[in-house]
This record gives C-alpha cells, structure tokens and sequence, in this order.
C-alpha cells in the first residue's frame, strides 16, 4: 500500500485572468491572441503526512510555475468557434428572413471590439 500524496493548490490572483485580443473573425471562428497572463503565485497546500514533508520542495518548484506557464500561453492565437455565422433570423408573416453577416471585419469603436460587413438577407 503506497502512501498517498496530496495538495489542495490555490493562485493568486484566486481566478487567474487571461487577457486577450481580437485579431481575426471568419464566418465560423474568432481568432483571439493572449496578451496577458495575471498568475503570479501557486501555492501547494499538504493535506497528508508525507506530503507535508514534500511541500518544501513542491513550493519551491511552484515558484517557477507563473512564469512559465505565462510564456507558454502569451502570443497563443487560439480560435474560438463561433458554432454559426453572426447573423438572425425575422419572422416576417408566414415568412421568415434570414440575415446573415458576410465578410466580418474587426474594429474597435471607443475601447469596446465593434464586428461589420456586409449584411446578406434572404
């Protein structure tokens, strides 16, 4: 029987933010880039003896970890699918009409992302 070895972890900042910024939008995906990584500590807690008597060792590996972990996630350009083109659909009588937004573009309007195109109705 091994003894086990257990840590409750907890960051500080305690919900880490991630910040990023639109660079890129397709019918079906938004391309995103992060710019920043707010982690700047990772604390082991030892919830058993013997990890107690590793939590030295496992503290002083965490330390590293923020820094790290912010330089493998910053300039990642992930895209987040949108799941449908940007668009809605009018029920207009016994009709319906569909309006879709055809070659997205990003902008910012103040510091708010602003997306525009043309609109496609049929």
């Amino acid at each position: 029987m091994s003894a086990p070895i257990e840590f409750d972890v907890t960051y500080v900042p305690e919900s880490p933010v991630i910040t990023v910024r639109a660079t890129g939008l397709t019918d079906t995906a938004l391309t995103v880039k992060v710019t920043d990584l707010d982690l700047q500590q990772v604390i082991f807690h030892p919830k058993t003896p013997l990890s107690d008597v590793l939590s030295g060792l496992v503290n002083d590996l965490a330390g590293k970890a923020p820094s790290i972990v912010k330089d493998k996630v910053t300039a990642l350009t992930p895209d987040i699918p949108i799941g449908k083109p940007i668009g809605c659909d009018i029920p207009i009588g016994g009709a319906t009409v569909h309006v879709r937004l055809s070659s997205p573009e990003l902008a910012a309007h103040g510091d708010m992302l602003m997306i525009s195109g043309d609109a496609d109705v049929s």
